[in-house]
């Protein structure tokens, strides 16, 4: 049993970047300032999140209370072993990108507002893991979206622009489905803890099923699921390398994050309802829903995951080819949530993959999109048929990259193995478990979308760093110092994870496992004694290799790497369909209340013409201007009173709201 404690550490870990971002707002024209400022800002938010693991390793559980003056509700920080392993993956990453960011930011306009936004990011993007509730989620969530517009936006161009506003436009709906799916939420539980709700038990219905889905659909447009994905290839090549190493291998975690959050415990029975008899026939009832449910998320997954790589491979922008890998690599995440709810009680291997991924991924793309920084900051140049050799002309920039790809393809002895591995065992026990000759084909598509990633990584590093350079290279420069310093750092992790599997099980995967109702006696035995180097393991991840480097000689010899996708399968032409749809959906949902907003306007319009006509009539003072126009009390102006009868009225109401609950025993 876990036993809550009163800790400091969740909310420092939001309030340092939040006043590095105050202070560098007091002076963001000074690099110094700024830069020493966005390293403390950083640190600081590491160091604290640091702190709270000898915490969860006692069984304690940091909680954390702010009341909020204008609310009776208060910003909740509570962390549980999944909230710090996001939260520790986010500080840590963060820190790297900012320091690669102090030199990458050299070529760039407007670096003072891209390091204060960037802290502002920060505090929204490691708060969501730190919170308790779902309304203290969404604060950070949103805060997360509104801010990094900013930075998607930074360059000024159109097209910044055109993929920018696509970006906010899709965040808006996902935070208007959040907030609709809360409000159901609460509206049939009565509560906003982020845990297990009894009433999915006891009441479950339309309203919470509905909720559901608008979660999955607000985190989902976050996650960068299909077809929610269609803003991920626009934001990432025109926002600045640090941005999209964020955007890619942290920001869109969140929106995983979320998924789990919702599909594998707030839609989940607790423990202490299944030990309850009468109600075993409304638990059964609610893990056959949520079975449902997983099915449709593990297909979601593999779409995903599919698409993700095709898209990939025909890209030869490395950023767009880099958001493509990213789709695909959230479908392994998301599919191995629709595991874990799919077979319910006995659905760990699912969850301890997408968690295990989730770290995986967030070290080798934030790396990848870090070193297409250091290539594009060295050459000018994104387009990889116009580049060539670098493995010479820039040796340590390609040795990450190679690193990172062994890493995101599964290669044994580097990160990326053992949560694909995981992942791999998830989708095969579902098949096994139900027997179900459709998710024997998710298998399959799963071993086929792994060939993928081989083919597209081999395409990216044969025509980057490995081909003769084609005639017209511009002149590479060397890597400065800090870049090498954070991509050599992020390596080296990914390196340690690669080599030990078992021991990053043990301390970080496993611990996630207990904060979810699970079959313990399965997590003891078969997921703390995982073996990643069986026969079966390495002979799949050796076939997909092999598939993947058949399809990189055809794809050679055909030419494929060159085709173009046609317009009316482009994301712009997508974008715009779901853009229109979006939009016919909200004035046929919002039509109601615009017909009620008229009607007041004109009831309040024709409220405050018969009122001024009455003042009119009772003006000591006729003759004169309207608005000059008033009415003495006692040496009070009518307008000071009406602004003090306001004000009254508010803080009357803010009263009530504060304090109403215990004052009136309501």
């Amino acid at each position: 049993m876990h036993q809550e404690v009163v800790s400091y550490l969740p909310i420092i870990a939001v309030a340092i970047p939040l006043f590095s971002f105050v202070m560098i707002a007091f002076a963001q024209n000074l690099p110094w300032w700024r830069n020493s400022w966005s390293v403390i800002g950083c640190a600081g938010s590491l160091v604290a999140v640091v702190m709270i693991y000898p915490l969860l390793s006692a069984g304690q559980i940091p909680v954390f209370e702010l009341p909020m003056i204008v609310t009776p509700y208060s910003l909740t920080f509570r962390v549980d072993w999944l909230g710090f392993l996001i939260a520790l993956i986010t500080s840590f990453i963060w820190l790297m990108a900012t320091i690669f960011a102090i030199e990458y930011m050299n070529h760039e306009q407007n670096r003072g507002r891209f390091f204060l936004f960037f802290m502002l990011t920060l505090v929204g993007t490691v708060g969501v893991p730190l919170t308790g509730d779902l309304l203290s989620l969404l604060l950070f969530f949103e805060l997360m979206s509104l801010s990094s517009y900013i930075l998607v936006v930074h360059n000024q161009s159109k097209e910044a622009y055109s993929a920018g506003n696509l970006y906010l436009y899709l965040g808006v709906f996902g935070g208007m489905c959040l907030l609709t799916g809360i409000g159901l939420i609460y509206f049939n539980c009565g509560s906003l803890a982020i845990a297990p709700q009894e009433c999915m038990v006891t009441g479950f219905n339309n309203y919470l099923l509905i909720a559901g889905i608008l979660m999955i659909i607000g985190f989902g447009i976050k996650a960068g699921i299909a077809p929610l994905h269609i803003w991920l290839p626009r934001a990432h090549p025109v926002a600045p390398a640090p941005a999209s190493a964020l955007l890619s291998g942290l920001m869109i975690k969140s929106g995983a994050y979320g998924i789990i959050r919702t599909i594998n415990m707030i839609y989940t029975p607790g423990q202490d309802v299944l030990s309850v008899e009468n109600l075993s026939a409304e638990v059964s009832s609610l893990w056959h829903t949520l079975s449902g449910g997983g099915y449709v998320i593990i297909w979601i997954g593999i779409i995903t995951m599919f698409l993700g790589a095709c898209l990939a491979i025909l890209q030869s922008n490395i950023k767009k080819l880099l958001a493509c890998s990213s789709i695909s690599q959230i479908g392994y995440i998301v599919m191995g949530a629709g595991v874990g709810a799919y077979l319910g009680y006995e659905g760990a291997m699912g969850i301890a993959g997408s968690a295990y991924h989730i770290l995986n991924h967030a070290f080798f793309k934030s790396t990848l999109f870090l070193a297409a920084g250091a290539v594009v900051y060295l050459t000018g140049e994104l387009d990889m048929f116009k580049l060539g050799n670098l493995k010479k002309k820039m040796p340590f920039t390609a040795v990450v990259v190679l690193i990172a790809s062994l890493g995101i393809v599964g290669m044994p002895l580097f990160n990326g193995f053992a949560s694909k591995t995981m992942l791999h065992h998830a989708i095969v026990e579902a098949y096994e478990h139900h027997g179900l000759y459709s998710i024997y084909i998710a298998e399959k598509i799963f071993t086929i979308t792994g060939a993928g990633t081989v083919c597209y990584f081999l395409k990216f590093l044969y025509y980057t760093f490995w081909r003769k350079a084609p005639a017209g290279m511009p002149e590479v420069k060397k890597e400065p110092l800090l870049m090498k310093a954070s991509l050599g750092v992020l390596a080296a992790v990914m390196l340690f994870i690669g080599f030990s599997p078992n021991l990053v099980m043990t301390k970080l995967i496993a611990p996630v496992l207990n904060t979810f109702v699970l079959d313990a006696h399965f997590i003891e035995h078969h997921i703390l004694h995982i073996n990643f180097w069986t026969w079966n393991d390495l002979s799949a991840v050796a076939l997909a290799l092999a598939l993947g480097a058949i399809f990189f000689y055809l794809a050679q010899r055909t030419n494929v790497y060159r085709l173009e996708v046609p317009s009316w399968l482009g994301l712009e032409t997508i974008g715009n369909y779901f853009g229109k749809l979006a939009v016919i959906l909200w004035l046929i949902i919002s039509m109601p209340f615009t017909v009620l907003q008229n009607i007041i306007n004109r009831l309040t319009e024709r409220l405050y013409k018969l009122s001024f006509v009455l003042l009119q009539s009772v003006d000591y003072r006729p003759g004169q201007k309207s608005i000059f126009r008033s009415i003495n009390i006692s040496n009070i102006d009518f307008d000071m009173l009406l602004v003090l009868v306001a004000l009254s009225l508010i803080l009357i109401i803010v009263f009530y709201l504060r304090f109403g609950t215990k004052v009136f025993g309501l």
